[in-house]
């Protein structure tokens, strides 16, 4: 999916709302959150330093619970990550779609630059255990159980104790 977007601030959230959307319609809803952040990152990067009239924010999913989330305008100048100060109000984004993306980087063009994030679901978390555990020697079943009893006795006696 792709669409184009006028270089001015405002399309920054135009551009979270097609991003969200195009996720939903994927069913991929568990990475809108993250999708939406590069995007708003990279889109206000264009914004900010394109110094063209507009941009473009292409998305694919190569596989199953993977996306790449690219910006496209005409700029050749290449995306820099900087160091700002604690008082900086820009300067964070590439640090911060480095940490979200798998990976990222930027594709030269012969009239411009894509930025691109690749993303990926997050896992499925492994169900809890139903079992209890099991201690391979008599002496780790003894501590455990007088662990159980030290922490029971002292659930009751917090409890029972005068407020």
């Amino acid at each position: 999916m792709t669409r184009s977007f006028v270089r001015d601030p405002a399309s920054v959230p135009e551009a979270r709302e097609f991003v969200r959307a195009a996720l939903d319609e994927w069913d991929l809803s568990n990475l809108a959150d993250t999708a939406e952040l590069v995007a708003s990152e990279l889109a206000t990067n264009a914004v900010l330093h394109a110094r063209c009239s507009a941009y473009r924010i292409t998305l694919s999913c190569p596989e199953q619970g993977r996306v790449r989330v690219a910006v496209i305008d005409r700029s050749r100048a290449l995306p820099r990550a900087s160091d700002p100060d604690d008082e900086d109000d820009h300067g964070r984004g590439l640090t911060l779609i480095d940490v979200l993306a798998e990976r990222w980087g930027t594709d030269r063009l012969n009239w411009g630059k894509s930025v691109w994030a690749d993303l990926v679901a997050p896992s499925e978390p492994a169900p809890p255990s139903t079992e209890v555990p099991m201690y391979g020697t008599r002496t780790a079943q003894v501590v455990y159980v007088l662990i159980l009893a030290a922490v029971a006795g002292a659930v009751f006696l917090g409890l029972a104790a005068p407020h």
